[in-house]
């Protein structure tokens, strides 16, 4: 499996500076490179691959996918958005935008951070509700920052915060969780045209929850995150694999979709990186 990413990562580096300084002049780029030593080339590789673009939304697709890729796929007149995670709301903000005459519901489970989600979205027409996402109806703890209330980092997982965003001190806070299945019923939603998930570490068990969906094909299109804080909750790529087994599964880069299809270990990479699962019934 190691000398598998190595060549994978030697491609990438290749493809990078052959694009950049064409073939004759790249064996001489390689050199100069690697005499500047204070060049991380296993980073430059990893962000050829659409991983550890993480600055904006430009630099990591996710502007690609909402005024490219559902503008392609997404042919309903009033489509339904799912935006689970939604932080602040700004994901939530650039869909309505984009699509005026879609249904949108945004979910955020910690209350702090939803007094500036409402606030944000106040005048638009979007459903919000401060409810987190997960495999069953319960109460559980979120963690965040106990030196800043508002922030925007939070997570069901506690080593997340003190392991990957350093936090000194936590803040437990109480959250409702419910599944998507559940959501849906009760409001009688049939189809979900795009589910995005943001739930640091938490994605799987919230697809768990929508299990009914995706084995009926009522979900049309997902985007997820897969980072480090899957080594936290302890799940692989491949399990996102099996229960998304009727969909096409690529990583987001700036302006393209890279394709991963079938599952290949050497796609796991616990960097942050943003995939999207593509129905295949529907597109």
């Amino acid at each position: 499996m190691e000398s598998k990413m190595i060549n994978l990562i030697e491609r990438a580096i290749s493809s990078f500076l052959f694009r950049v300084v064409g073939q004759k002049r790249l064996e001489s780029a390689i050199l100069l490179i690697s005499r500047l030593g204070y060049i991380d080339l296993l980073t430059l590789a990893y962000k050829n691959m659409g991983i550890l673009k993480y600055e904006n939304s430009l630099v990591s697709g996710e502007h690609f996918v909402i005024t490219k890729v559902l503008k392609k796929y997404i042919k309903n007149e009033k489509p339904i958005f799912f935006d689970v995670g939604a932080n602040i709301g700004d994901y939530a903000k650039e869909l309505q935008q984009e699509f005026p005459n879609a249904t949108i519901y945004a979910f955020e489970p910690n209350a702090n951070t939803f007094e500036k989600t409402q606030n944000n979205l106040a005048n638009l027409d979007i459903y919000c509700f401060n409810l987190g996402m997960g495999n069953q109806d319960e109460k559980k703890k979120i963690y965040s920052y106990g030196s800043d209330k508002y922030s925007q980092h939070a997570s069901l997982y506690k080593d997340v915060m003190l392991d990957l965003h350093k936090a000194q001190t936590l803040v437990e806070i109480e959250i409702e969780v419910t599944t998507i299945d559940s959501f849906c019923e009760d409001k009688s939603i049939e189809f979900i045209d795009f589910l995005k998930i943001d739930t640091e570490g938490n994605e799987l068990e919230v697809l768990k929850g929508a299990i009914k969906l995706i084995s009926e094909n009522r979900v049309g299109i997902i985007q997820f995150e897969f980072n480090e804080m899957n080594i936290v909750s302890r799940v692989f790529l491949r399990d996102f694999y099996k229960i998304l087994d009727k969909y096409n599964i690529y990583r987001l880069d700036s302006n393209k979709l890279i394709p991963l299809l079938e599952y290949n270990s050497t796609n796991e990479i616990f960097k942050f990186q943003n995939l999207l699962a593509v129905n295949n019934k529907y597109y």
